[in-house]
């Protein structure tokens, strides 16, 4: 990471600003057995069972690969961003300053996600971070995962400001493959955060909380 050569930063919303939780878990889960019960017709307790026979010995992703389910990836991004959470977000003051003295040093603060506008809102409301601190918000159908979205929002900024190039573009999120490995392969810089296990296949700096990331930014008034 070369933080001197950063002057945009992004942000993923879920399970970034915000940490995992028992009950945000279990909201997660309810989504994924819905799921799994659809695609094999079947009862939610039936589709909760066969998840459970796997999980969490592995990972939610894999366990939905060994069901035979289809687009496992997708599905997993889906419930992250979609299960009904919001009612289990606690605002977080060091977040918020951290944020505050994000914008207050780079000019400007963005968010890139999967969850709708909407979703994203009453996440961001829940939360107690006004949604008006964010110059820029790409949300809903643009995809991540194809780069589509990072592409979108190195373009917004291009456009004020001819000079910018992607290495300029630092995002932040918790999710190895779409928040850090695609805005790599687009030149961008990334960190990831709220980690528990550190990847050694992903080369970008891994932090336990996303407070830790002032240190790297050299916020020294955190």
């Amino acid at each position: 990471m070369d933080i001197k050569k950063v002057k945009v930063i992004g942000f993923d919303l879920d399970q970034t600003f915000y940490p995992k939780s028992p009950e945000i878990d279990t909201a997660i889960q309810e989504y994924i057995n819905h799921k799994i019960a659809e695609h094999k017709q079947c009862t939610f307790e039936e589709g909760k069972a066969m998840f459970c026979q796997h999980y969490p010995a592995i990972s939610g992703r894999k366990t939905l690969i060994k069901l035979g389910v289809p687009n496992a990836e997708g599905i997993i991004q889906e419930s992250l961003e979609n299960a009904d959470i919001a009612k289990f977000l606690v605002p977080d003051k060091k977040v918020q300053e951290l944020l505050q003295h994000v914008k207050g040093k780079y000019g400007s603060l963005s968010i890139i996600t999967g969850s709708s506008h909407k979703v994203c809102k009453q996440k961001l409301e829940a939360l107690q971070i006004p949604i008006s601190w964010f110059d820029c918000i790409i949300a809903g159908g643009v995809s991540k995962s194809d780069g589509t979205a990072f592409k979108e929002w190195m373009a917004h900024f291009q456009k004020q400001n001819l000079s910018l190039r992607p290495e300029n573009f630092l995002y932040i999120g918790d999710r190895a493959m779409t928040d850090a490995v695609i805005p790599l392969q687009l030149g961008m810089q990334a960190i990831l955060v709220n980690i528990k296990e550190k990847d050694e296949n992903v080369k970008v700096e891994q932090l336990a909380k996303l407070v830790d990331i002032a240190k790297l930014l050299q916020l020294d008034s955190i």
